[in-house]
């Protein structure tokens, strides 16, 4: 399968979507639609490449099976991308036993609809890494190991997928006087150059981001559904465009509300920060409530905080009994940053990377990046 063909096919299309010529546009002007063979072939395999409404569906690997192919292709010294040269066919062959090679060569024949798919994804920004790219934020690979995600669909500064910071999470639905506070634990990560992380919801996730990034903080947004649309949501515009906001899925850019997903996804909100913080939650009820009772009995990847409020949480008093610490309010931001940090007193407070600046040729020209997701986002997804 030639997925070099049909990405020719549309390179014309990528060619007429040019940055324009701006000081701020010229910042992120390294931009690649490459994507790592290794990572062609995990799309093809596990994706559903939703390109339309009506999409067909496709049998793809099931989590356990793409495990399965992976183990093998790394213990016998070859890579996924090796399944898309044109003599792939007995390499195929060879896995018969763990996936039929018939549904496979189906699979790795998707190759028009990767192209348009990426195609798509492409004139809205959207970029996509896999668990074998450089870009792919190590501290997933670290908690979850042969479990982690094995795509990541994105828009934004993936750089900030390794700043780590505080994770927020809490309940869609919250009373003003919750949502003000949680606002202000943005703007205080903002001061202490903490990052927010969250995942993007509406009530708590959404107002602590918010809170980050209009006092000049970054944001992490991990989404389970619907990222083709949140790319364009003015909320994001400005922030997407400076480079201080990255919005992720594991999950297809198109992917529709499914409860399960969004309970998935906060093992990922936690693995991404430092420490966590829970400002409002069910009791034994919601998402919030499985992520952290989750974290805090059996992953453990991080410290978890919860907010004390002025009237008794049940929720919140139960996650307690469950480990969970009290947030003991930092006053200054170096104490913000290292309790964030986990940095004990007298240590260093660690603060989020620099977006980098980008690199030129000698006769000015943008040098092109690996095939992995631009340092940012094209400006021109902004200007449709």
């Amino acid at each position: 399968m030639d997925l070099h063909r049909w990405r020719v096919a549309f390179a014309i299309i990528w060619q007429r979507r040019g940055l324009p010529s701006r000081p701020l546009a010229d910042r992120f002007r390294r931009v690649t639609t490459g994507v790592s063979p290794d990572t062609q072939a995990t799309l093809l395999l596990t994706a559903p490449l939703t390109t339309t409404a009506k999409a067909p569906a496709d049998a793809l690997l099931k989590p356990a099976e793409f495990r399965k192919v992976q183990d093998r292709v790394a213990n016998s010294g070859h890579a996924l991308g090796d399944f898309l040269g044109k003599d792939a066919s007995p390499l195929v062959d060879a896995y018969d036993d763990l996936v039929p090679a018939s549904r496979l060569r189906d699979l790795l024949g998707r190759g028009f609809r990767l192209a348009q798919a990426l195609d798509q994804w492409s004139a809205r920004s959207i970029w996509v890494i896999g668990v074998t790219d450089n870009a792919y934020p190590s501290r997933l690979r670290t908690h979850f190991g042969n479990d982690a995600p094995p795509l990541l669909y994105g828009c934004g500064n993936p750089d900030l997928l390794e700043a780590g910071g505080l994770a927020v999470v809490g309940s869609r639905d919250c009373d003003e006087e919750t949502l003000v506070w949680t606002t202000e634990v943005g703007r205080r990560a903002a001061r202490s150059r903490c990052q927010i992380v969250s995942g993007g919801a509406r009530g708590v996730d959404i107002t602590a981001m918010a809170g980050a990034l209009d006092a000049g903080g970054t944001a992490c947004g991990v989404l389970a559904d619907t990222l083709y649309r949140d790319v364009l949501d003015a909320t994001y515009r400005d922030h997407l465009q400076g480079g201080t906001l990255v919005l992720i899925s594991p999950n297809d850019p198109r992917q529709r509300f499914f409860a399960s997903l969004r309970m998935q996804r906060n093992k990922y909100v936690y693995a991404l920060s430092d420490t966590a913080l829970v400002v409002a939650t069910g009791m034994k009820q919601g998402g919030t409530w499985a992520g952290a009772d989750e974290q805090l009995r059996r992953l453990r990847h991080v410290p978890v905080y919860v907010r004390v409020p002025p009237q008794p949480s049940p929720g919140l008093s139960a996650l307690e009994r469950l480990g969970a610490r009290p947030w003991p309010e930092p006053a200054t931001p170096l104490q913000f940053a290292r309790l964030v940090r986990n940095t004990p007193p007298g240590g260093p407070a660690a603060e989020i990377p620099k977006i980098p600046e980008t690199s030129t040729a000698s006769d000015g020209a943008p040098v092109e990046a690996p095939a992995t997701p631009p340092a940012a986002i094209q400006r021109s997804l902004f200007e449709l």
